[in-house]
């Protein structure tokens, strides 16, 4: 499961691949390509992502990572420090989807399927969430 999340913590984008999917091979999927900036994890820390975000005008915060022979600098860990605070709010969708909605795994067969079941679940979230937000704020003038 990939998911795209604004800075409010709605889901915007998502897709379901197979488990040998990486992260970072599902970028441009989630990408609405009006972003500010993309706060993501180590795993899209790539030059092909730094170049894709320059050339549609999104600001970089993905985390770094270390290489072989080539660790993070403590410059890089400060930063990666820092992106964590805001790219925590990424994570909650799959919090909502296994504390509420009780899908730690998969349960069914198939991309079709779960993709369903998870898109299902991305809009009862975003629901839930807007309801939060209503509550709190209510409705717009």
């Amino acid at each position: 499961m990939h998911t795209g999340v604004d800075e409010d913590g709605f889901i915007h984008s998502q897709t379901v691949t197979p488990g040998n999917v990486r992260d970072s091979q599902e970028r441009d999927h989630l990408l609405l390509r009006d972003e500010s900036a993309l706060y993501a994890d180590a795993a899209y820390s790539s030059q092909d992502t730094r170049d894709k975000l320059k050339e549609h005008g999104i600001g970089d915060q993905v985390q770094r990572k270390g290489y072989r022979n080539n660790p993070l600098s403590e410059a890089d860990k400060i930063r990666n420090a820092e992106i964590a605070v805001t790219r925590g709010g990424g994570e909650r969708p799959f919090a909502t989807y296994k504390w509420h909605f009780k899908l730690a795994r998969t349960r069914l067969m198939g991309l079709a399927k779960n993709t369903t079941l998870f898109g299902l679940a991305a809009m009862a979230a975003n629901i839930k969430k807007g309801a939060v937000f209503l509550g709190l704020y209510g409705l717009p003038n």
